[in-house]
């Protein structure tokens, strides 16, 4: 067993569409969904990345996706489109098979936030993800972050660096276009934290 000591190599991918009439949230922002568990931040993840690029005039040409835009060699009208489809980046809490097999996610990276598993992501190493998402954010054209577990972090680190790191994350989607979905458990957090947090963040109320 082994966690990252050092910022290990991201492979990016596409899912197959699924998808036609996800959420559209906007690229420049980063979102609070307030939640026990994180069941309405991953649907909203799994359908934003198993979907049709919503600023595409060409909503016609997607269907035929599903053979693989990588390996086309036909003449299609999405690839004269200056857009991209979104690529995913997620942290969680919960083992990465399980997530796969119950979101049906085959190739967005996804990292374990714990201190075994191989190739997990260790809870105290704030860096390293910082610098596992600047290096995806550089890398896609349309990124998009889950980044679930953030009590773990807290009782972890501590609050400070963790709200440190997450301003740090939260400009760097700024600059570059990207989203953040950040899932959290206002119960584990006292107010003051918790204001803090949602003071430069969007509310995404989730539906009863």
């Amino acid at each position: 067993m082994f966690y990252f000591k050092k910022i290990p190599k991201i492979v990016l991918s596409t899912e197959r569409i699924t998808n036609f009439n996800g959420p559209g949230l906007r690229r420049g922002e980063s979102y609070l969904i307030k939640e026990p568990k994180p069941e309405r931040s991953f649907q909203i993840f799994t359908n934003m990345v198993k979907g049709i690029c919503m600023e595409c005039p060409q909503k016609e040409a997607f269907p035929c996706e599903s053979i693989g835009c990588n390996e086309c060699t036909f003449s299609c009208p999405c690839k004269r489109c200056g857009h991209a489809r979104a690529q995913g980046l997620c942290f969680t809490r919960d083992p990465p098979e399980g997530l796969r097999e119950r979101y049906l996610l085959q190739t967005t990276p996804i990292f374990w936030i714990s201190k075994h598993g191989t190739g997990s992501v260790y809870p105290a190493s704030l860096e390293i993800m910082v610098g596992m998402i600047n290096e995806f954010i550089r890398m896609s054209k349309n990124p998009i972050i889950l980044l679930d577990g953030l009590e773990f972090l807290c009782i972890m680190n501590g609050f400070i660096p963790v709200i440190k790191f997450l301003h740090d994350i939260r400009d760097r989607v700024i600059l570059n276009g990207a989203i953040l979905i950040l899932p959290l458990d206002p119960a584990a957090l006292d107010k003051k934290e918790l204001a803090l947090i949602e003071r430069n963040m969007k509310a995404v109320e989730c539906s009863s």
